[in-house]
């Protein structure tokens, strides 16, 4: 059957967005929390050690990741003003540099595996509570952290432990006792014998504890009670059965009026201290007032600041709920790497992920080209796009020692990988299946000393330049591709040093953000500092600082530069979008405006340009994905000209996709080439935005697709092996690389 002419033009037109399904990270459980009131950060580590930085001034966004380390573990953290402190099973109390992302000061303890610790208000003194009952007290006053102290032993491991608000007290929990300290002398003035009631006469295990300016002690146990405690007298006042099984996790607003409880149990549990009149007599109680279900499991780490609750626990999830009783609203912010995570390939169909220690390679699929249900009315927002062929996994490529990756690339072209973790980077070169010749891939050795561990690699659009910035140093490294000749990588170092920009003046803090333009011309990063910073080709040689913006007041969560105008465009964590000529130097488009709900709570993690129509953004974050259009606020006159000379204009929103079910999608590097792929994935239905430009207008339509296939198959397969350090690889095969990087093919 022939097309009609319309459904034709509107193929031509429409671009289409791949949402990739078979991204699948398996979740990582949060241990602990800490917050800085402060300068509004919320530290949070995972279970396998690594430590992320978020930024809650707005929504909260991920700000920065502190990779595991060989022997580290996080059990408990905390903060010294700006300063942050771990300590974990390895009998280590280390303090972070959170600009280089390595350990400060590490100190040893008395008493092996830490379990907990706490900083006095005065943020002078950190207690150390450990596995053998010793609690160690460290001086952490001018920068330094020194032995100050060792408490009388104590039987039995020390669990929880917290300063009342004159730092002259340290309350500790163990299993079946309380005890009070005196931080001067180290040895307890008071102890608690902690039972179970008439229906269970079990010990209870004491897991979390804390001390309220007032000197009330509130323990939450492994009998699921929160009992209350007056810590002069050493007596109970009230108790509470919250969970049928362990309270893992206690906290408390700032004014010490709302009671937050959570354990072994998804509920979060809030109680409310009340003013209860018995008789003649007044006195304030706890009762119960709330209770929310963020989470699908057990509940590890509470927070509460700024009269909104931040949890976490063994589904990953970070979990951000209201502490009013008139708002209600529970946020889940996922497991995710800090992005970008995925890189695309578009002329060879290529997909590269990130995983937390490995890389997987994907070749997409690609639709039937005269499907019928392909195009449907043009009011119909869903459609079904049947696949002729389906994305094969091509590799599978696990860093050696199984260290976190921290960045990776493919070039456009296909021909190369990049991959960088703590203390190794690695660049492969990679050729396809041509006919019965299985894929090969090939490690490039010799490479230029400059060649170092990076935050973040890029190639441009031409695959010619490759750009590193610097794990430790943040500057910019840029090297030349010189050969893709298989023949002459063993001769010959692919791979030629051009420039090193240095950073460091514009960018006082790390380099959260690296953009540069398809051009190659405009390099943009944005710093942990929230400053933003631009370089570009001086008289076509080397590149030459050109700005930096006017620093805002919210962290910059996304940057992309136009592909055929100089100009950048920002977003920010309080919602804020704007556009800036880089020539011009000026802004040129800006919005405030909240386009879609919850915004406040979910930042923009993306942002997608359209080369045919700069007029048009695609903006991303985890929840929706929704497309701007810019418009002039300028009026014209009779004459038809603008009453105004000046270029400035808004952002109105055209349309919102929104899918719950496809919030684990990896889309940041796939929409940066958008126009220039087929519809391709995935093992459930999907939401794409296809646009079609009107030029007389500039208006924009919006089509939304739904693409559904069944689910991919598991290969076995054979090695290959030619001896010269090449591994051919089709897609069932498995191969092992001789330095420990491990490749398979699924």
């Amino acid at each position: 059957m022939k097309m009609d002419n319309s459904v034709s033009n509107q193929r031509t037109r429409c671009a289409k967005i791949h949402n990739v399904r078979f991204y699948n990270i398996t979740p990582r459980s949060i241990q602990t929390m800490a917050y800085n009131f402060i300068w509004g950060k919320l530290a949070l580590a995972r279970c396998d050690g690594s430590i992320e930085i978020w930024d809650m001034s707005h929504a909260p966004c991920l700000e920065r990741v502190i990779p595991k380390t060989p022997g580290n573990s996080v059990e408990c953290m905390g903060w010294c003003g700006k300063r942050l402190f771990s300590a974990g099973l390895n009998g280590e109390i280390v303090e972070w540099n959170l600009q280089s992302l390595q350990p400060r000061v590490k100190q040893h303890v008395t008493g092996n595996t830490v379990w907990c610790l706490d900083i006095n208000r005065e943020g002078t003194e950190l207690a150390i509570g450990t596995d053998e009952g010793y609690i160690n007290l460290f001086d952490v006053t001018d920068n330094q952290v020194l032995y100050k102290k060792l408490f009388d032993k104590q039987e039995g491991r020390v669990l929880c432990c917290a300063y009342d608000a004159t730092s002259e007290f340290l309350v500790t929990g163990s299993v079946g006792t309380i005890r009070i300290w005196n931080c001067r002398t180290g040895h307890a003035v008071n102890k608690i014998n902690v039972s179970g009631n008439k229906y269970n006469k079990a010990e209870a295990i004491v897991w979390s504890v804390k001390v309220l300016s007032d000197f009330t002690i509130i323990t939450g146990d492994s009998l699921g009670n929160v009992t209350m405690w007056d810590g002069r007298m050493a007596s109970q006042t009230e108790t509470h059965q919250v969970l049928k099984a362990d309270v893992l996790a206690l906290a408390v607003n700032e004014e010490e009026d709302k009671l937050i409880c959570a354990g072994v149990e998804p509920n979060i549990r809030i109680y409310a201290k009340a003013l209860i009149k018995r008789n003649d007599a007044t006195c304030n109680r706890w009762v119960k007032f709330l209770q929310r279900r963020v989470h699908d499991h057990d509940v590890k780490a509470l927070v509460c600041a700024k009269n909104f609750i931040y949890s976490g626990g063994v589904d990953g999830y970070l979990g951000l709920s209201s502490l009013a009783k008139n708002k209600i609203m529970n946020v889940r912010y996922g497991p995710f790497l800090k992005p970008p995570c995925v890189s695309v390939s578009s002329s060879q169909r290529l997909l590269l992920l990130r995983y937390p220690n490995y890389l997987e390679l994907w070749r997409l699929g690609s639709p039937k080209e005269n499907s019928d249900s392909e195009f449907q009315e043009p009011n119909q927002q869903c459609q079904l796009l049947a696949l002729a062929k389906n994305p094969e996994k091509l590799l599978e490529l696990k860093s050696k020692n199984e260290d976190p990756v921290v960045s990776a690339a493919l070039s456009p072209n296909g021909n190369w990988l990049c991959y960088s973790t703590s203390e190794n980077i690695r660049l492969f070169r990679f050729t396809m299946s041509k006919g019965k010749t299985p894929c090969q891939l090939r490690r490039v050795k010799d490479l230029p000393p400059q060649f170092v561990p990076s935050t973040h690699i890029c190639f441009t659009s031409d695959s010619k330049r490759l750009f590193l910035v610097n794990r430790t140093t943040n500057e910019i490294m840029i090297f030349a591709v010189l050969s893709t000749d298989d023949d002459l990588i063993s001769s010959l170092p692919p791979l030629d040093f051009v420039e090193l920009i240095d950073t460091t003046k514009h960018v006082k803090d790390g380099i959260k953000l690296f953009t540069v333009s398809m051009c190659g011309t405009y390099i943009a990063i944005a710093g942990n500092d929230r400053s933003i910073a631009v370089w570009f080709v001086y008289k076509g040689k080397h590149f030459k600082h050109l700005l930096n913006l006017p620093r805002y007041a919210a962290a910059t969560t996304a940057l992309a530069l136009h592909a055929e105008l100089p100009r950048l465009v920002a977003a920010f964590a309080d919602g804020k979008i704007f556009e800036y000529d880089l020539e011009e130097m000026c802004f040129t488009c800006s919005a405030i405006n909240q386009f879609v709900k919850q915004s406040e709570h979910a930042c923009i993690t993306n942002i997608c340009l359209d080369s045919r129509n700069p007029e048009i953004l695609i903006m991303q974050s985890e929840a929706v994905m929704f497309v701007l259009e810019k418009y002039s606020t300028q009026q014209e006159t009779e004459d038809g000209h603008l009453d105004s000379p000046s270029k400035a204009g808004k952002f109105k929103k055209c349309r919102t996709s929104s899918n719950e079910e496809s919030k684990v999608m990896s889309l940041q590097s796939l929409l940066s080439t958008w126009n220039e792929l087929d519809p391709p994935i995935v093992k459930q239905a999907f939401l794409t935005c296809c646009i079609s430009n009107n030029k007389n207008g500039n208006k924009v339509d919006i089509f939304s697709q739904v693409v559904q296939m069944s689910s991919d198959e598991d290969y076995d397969g054979d090695m290959y092996y030619d001896g010269a350090n090449n591994y051919n690889l089709d897609a069932r095969t498995i191969a092992y690389l001789a330095d420990d990087d491990t490749f398979n093919a699924g």
